[in-house]
Protein backbone atom coordinates (compact mmCIF):
# COMPACT_ATOMS: atom_id res chain seq x y z
CA UNK A 1 0.00 0.00 0.00
CA UNK A 2 0.80 3.41 -1.04
CA UNK A 3 2.64 5.83 1.61
CA UNK A 4 -0.24 8.92 1.96
CA UNK A 5 1.63 11.28 2.96
CA UNK A 6 4.45 10.64 0.06
CA UNK A 7 3.14 12.60 -3.06
CA UNK A 8 4.32 12.07 -7.05
CA UNK A 9 5.01 15.48 -8.84
CA UNK A 10 1.48 15.42 -10.27
CA UNK A 11 -0.21 15.17 -6.62
CA UNK A 12 2.07 17.83 -5.42
CA UNK A 13 0.86 20.19 -7.55
CA UNK A 14 -2.85 19.71 -6.90
CA UNK A 15 -1.76 20.08 -3.32
CA UNK A 16 -0.35 23.17 -4.11
CA UNK A 17 -3.14 24.65 -5.92
CA UNK A 18 -5.78 23.45 -3.05
CA UNK A 19 -3.95 25.03 -0.69
CA UNK A 20 -3.40 28.42 -2.54
CA UNK A 21 -4.89 28.67 -5.16
CA UNK A 22 -1.88 29.08 -7.71
CA UNK A 23 -1.22 26.74 -10.32
CA UNK A 24 2.49 25.36 -11.28
CA UNK A 25 3.37 23.58 -13.85
CA UNK A 26 5.43 20.10 -13.64
CA UNK A 27 8.02 21.75 -15.75
CA UNK A 28 8.38 24.83 -13.79
CA UNK A 29 8.15 22.76 -10.50
CA UNK A 30 10.62 20.27 -11.57
CA UNK A 31 13.28 23.35 -12.11
CA UNK A 32 12.52 24.80 -8.65
CA UNK A 33 13.60 20.99 -7.08
CA UNK A 34 16.60 21.24 -9.33
CA UNK A 35 17.65 24.09 -8.34
CA UNK A 36 17.05 23.88 -4.80
CA UNK A 37 14.23 26.12 -4.33
CA UNK A 38 11.28 23.38 -3.57
CA UNK A 39 11.96 20.64 -1.31
CA UNK A 40 13.68 17.84 -2.53
CA UNK A 41 12.16 14.14 -3.14
CA UNK A 42 12.17 12.00 0.37
CA UNK A 43 11.98 8.98 -1.83
CA UNK A 44 11.88 7.57 -5.48
CA UNK A 45 10.20 4.48 -7.18
CA UNK A 46 11.90 3.73 -10.32
CA UNK A 47 12.33 6.95 -12.00
CA UNK A 48 9.19 9.01 -9.99
CA UNK A 49 10.32 11.27 -7.31
CA UNK A 50 8.00 11.28 -4.12
CA UNK A 51 7.77 14.38 -1.91
CA UNK A 52 6.87 14.82 1.77
CA UNK A 53 3.25 16.30 2.40
CA UNK A 54 4.37 18.46 4.92
CA UNK A 55 7.23 19.87 3.54
CA UNK A 56 4.73 20.57 -0.03
CA UNK A 57 2.39 21.98 1.88
CA UNK A 58 4.86 24.82 4.42
CA UNK A 59 6.18 25.37 0.88
CA UNK A 60 3.32 26.35 -0.87
CA UNK A 61 2.57 28.58 1.85
CA UNK A 62 6.27 30.08 2.27
CA UNK A 63 7.55 30.51 -1.13
CA UNK A 64 7.72 34.65 -2.33
CA UNK A 65 5.29 35.06 -4.89
CA UNK A 66 5.55 36.20 -8.69
CA UNK A 67 8.30 38.69 -9.61
CA UNK A 68 10.01 38.45 -5.81
CA UNK A 69 13.48 38.90 -6.38
CA UNK A 70 15.14 37.07 -3.37
CA UNK A 71 18.47 37.17 -4.74
CA UNK A 72 18.92 40.66 -3.90
CA UNK A 73 19.99 41.75 -0.40
CA UNK A 74 18.26 44.31 2.00
CA UNK A 75 19.92 47.87 1.66
CA UNK A 76 21.43 49.60 4.76
CA UNK A 77 19.90 52.52 5.71
CA UNK A 78 22.14 55.70 6.19
CA UNK A 79 22.27 57.34 9.52
CA UNK A 80 20.75 60.82 9.24
CA UNK A 81 23.63 62.96 9.65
Amino acid sequence: MANPHRLTTAQALELIKEETGNELSSSTFRGYVSRGQAPAPVEWIGRTPLFKRSEITAWAHNRPGQGARTDLRTARRRRAE
